[in-house]
């Protein structure tokens, strides 16, 4: 047809003396609608319009210079809208006949797609699974999600061809409902009515954990214990060497205590805790208290009074921070310039005696000692003799 139509000038005013069409039909399609009449050979052709209810009046669509052509396609269509039509005969000095009509509605859009399932997949993931569409028309179909920020429908995916019916949704939020709706199209780029609309929820982020306490009184380790969250598969410990610092990951368990082997005597760390559910979502760390740790530092330097009695010393230990368990006591004995004599004694009294010679020089550095067995970082010095 396509060699056969115009859409130059429109039709001069009518003769009603001239044969018109007969049988003048229209069949629709969803885009399309095929124009059908009983051919007039003695005619040079037809003018086909097609009436704008936009602009309330008719417009020429075709101009057919083949008098034995019966068919004309009217293509580019809405589906489900009215169009009406008028086709009349021309003769050889383009007079026209009066117009016969004709009206039809195209079809309706392509039925809407059938959601079956949708669920949360993993963390921050959703999966929506639909029906094929029954069409053999369709190729593909359009996935889109509601944007609740801008309040309207954003495309996330193609999928050909019709038969491939499954969607993953990555990279969301925890815990956040998400919109989505489908849209199947034709080989002729007819689109379906959207399907129902189709709501799926990513798992959510486990509770904060609460009741976190870290020791301070324990020898080189620091134990956090914390409250139990419902549900949690494990928890993660960060650390940091400030209170206001960056919180590294660091450990993980799956009790609700954890053990820091630090290695060293008061040292301070702080610390976080996150619960972790089976689905990989994690409770907030920017909410998770903060609590301080620190291992026991080493015991403070003993108190000591002597008392000396010509050859005999007795030395009567204090212990400022009462952690004293016993006391560890370096005698050294200088007997020259480069020679000493070293000996060890240990008490668990609060007092020790010892035997001098009052022509000798001696040095004491006397320890504290705790019950975990950290001995004081500096001695008490007490110097005797010349």
């Amino acid at each position: 047809m396509s060699g056969c139509v115009s859409t130059n000038k429109p039709a001069p005013k009518s003769n009603p003396k001239l044969p018109t069409v007969k049988k003048f039909k229209a069949y629709p399609d969803r885009n399309a609608m095929a124009l059908f009449w009983k051919t007039v050979p003695s005619m040079s052709g037809y003018y086909i319009q097609r009436y704008s209810f936009k602009k309330h009046k008719w417009i020429q669509i075709a101009t057919i210079k083949d008098p034995y052509k019966s068919i004309y396609v009217d293509t580019d269509l809405k589906p489900n809208t009215l169009y009406k039509y008028r086709i009349a005969t021309f003769n050889k000095q383009g007079i026209p006949s009066l117009a016969v009509e004709t009206k039809s509605k195209t079809l309706p859009p392509i039925s809407p797609v059938i959601p079956l399932e949708a669920k949360p997949l993993a963390k921050g993931m959703v999966k929506i699974i639909f029906r094929p569409h029954m069409n053999e028309r369709v190729k593909e179909y359009e996935i889109q999600r509601f944007n609740d920020k801008n309040a309207k429908w954003e495309l996330l995916s193609i999928l050909k061809p019709r038969l491939n019916v499954e969607f993953i949704d990555k990279n969301l939020k925890d815990g956040k409902i998400y919109k989505y709706r489908i849209i199947a199209k034709s080989f002729d780029n007819i689109t379906s009515y959207p399907s129902k609309t189709i709501v799926a929820s990513t798992y959510p982020k486990p509770p904060v954990v609460t009741n976190v306490k870290a020791s301070v009184n324990l020898p080189k380790k620091i134990v956090i214990t914390f409250s139990k969250v419902k549900g949690a598969a494990y928890y993660k410990i960060y650390r940091s060497l400030f209170p206001k610092g960056e919180f590294k990951f660091y450990k993980t368990t799956k009790n609700t205590s954890f053990t820091d082997y630090i290695g060293e005597d008061g040292a301070t760390f702080y610390y976080k805790v996150t619960a972790v559910s089976p689905y990989k979502t994690e409770s907030l760390l920017s909410n998770s208290i903060v609590v301080m740790g620190e291992t026991l530092p080493k015991p403070s330097k003993p108190i000591v009074s002597t008392n000396i009695n010509k050859n005999k010393i007795e030395f009567i230990f204090t212990s400022p921070d009462n952690r004293a368990q016993k006391y560890l006591i370096v005698k050294v004995t200088h007997l020259g310039i480069f020679k000493k004599k070293e000996q060890k004694f240990i008490t668990e009294k609060n007092s020790f005696q010892d035997t001098i010679d009052p022509k000798k020089k001696y040095t004491y550095y006397i320890y504290e000692v705790d019950k975990y067995g950290l001995i004081s970082q500096e001695p008490a010095e007490i110097n005797i003799g010349d």
